[in-house]
């Protein structure tokens, strides 16, 4: 850690400090400032994101012990649909980042292993899914606010070695659960099925329906770079960033936000 170089003086605090930032730029991802990711002393975890997701009281709370918890990425912002955050997912669990920069893929790509340090952070949640961030400032309406740096992100964010991207879960709509929210999904024979006469391109929210007459909708950022492509008439599958919402009657009303336009596949 840095902080251990200041305790030297002199030439040679000058000389491990020059050591350490010249071993940092030789490896590592970049960001879109050429700054390699945090890959060094990684801490072990002390919890699992299904243990934080069970201990999530349903209020933003902010953290005040050294918990650590361990996840791989598995989105991108590259296309735009996911906006300065990133989302883990390990061992059946998950929970989005808010990072608040932008090129993440750049620097946490999809399948890179994670360990985020959570004392100074809150924990909350939105359409379903565990959110880590800031504690919003009063008022603001949202569960969790941005990290909004990279230096926040680095302390607090450290990067492994491993590197193996996640594969899906595949499921059918009926299957679909509520504590499933943040994982990524596979869900095949579906077809988009407008209930109004729109535009049948991906931005906003769209209906998709499967053979026995389940729905799910898919959300598109209007500013990711697939939004105005038209959506495939035939009969396909999806996978995305499961979510939800409540419906009149309380049931969930699942939601599938996909990282980028291959995510469709027919």
């Amino acid at each position: 850690m840095f902080w251990r170089l200041f305790r030297h003086t002199g030439i040679r605090r000058r000389g491990l400090l020059c050591g350490a930032v010249l071993s940092l730029l030789s490896a590592g991802c970049y960001d879109d400032a050429g700054t390699p990711a945090t890959t060094i002393e990684t801490p072990p975890a002390t919890t699992t994101l299904a243990e934080l997701r069970r201990l999530y009281a349903g209020r933003t709370v902010r953290i005040e012990s050294d918990i650590f918890v361990r996840g791989r990425v598995v989105t991108s912002d590259r296309a735009g649909n996911f906006y300065r955050t990133l989302v883990l997912e390990e061992q059946g669990a998950a929970a989005e980042l808010m990072a608040g920069i932008d090129g993440l893929h750049n620097v946490y790509p999809e399948g890179c292993e994670l360990t985020v340090g959570l004392r100074g952070l809150a924990l909350g949640e939105s359409y379903g899914v565990l959110q880590i961030g800031r504690l919003p400032e009063a008022g603001s309406g949202y569960a969790t606010d941005y990290l909004g740096s990279r230096a926040a992100l680095d302390a607090h964010v450290f990067r492994g070695d491993t590197h193996s991207p996640l594969r899906p879960a595949v499921c059918t709509i009926g299957e679909l659960t509520p504590d499933m929210a943040g994982r990524l999904v596979r869900i095949d024979g579906l077809r988009y099925a407008p209930e109004t006469v729109e535009e049948a391109t991906w931005a906003g929210y769209k209906r998709f329906t499967d053979a026995d007459g389940n729905t799910i909708r898919t959300y598109t950022r209007a500013y990711a770079d697939f939004a105005d492509r038209a959506i495939p008439e035939c009969e396909v599958l999806l996978v995305g960033i499961l979510q939800y919402t409540s419906g009149a009657d309380d049931a969930p009303r699942y939601l599938l936000k996909l990282r980028d336009e291959t995510d469709c596949w027919y």
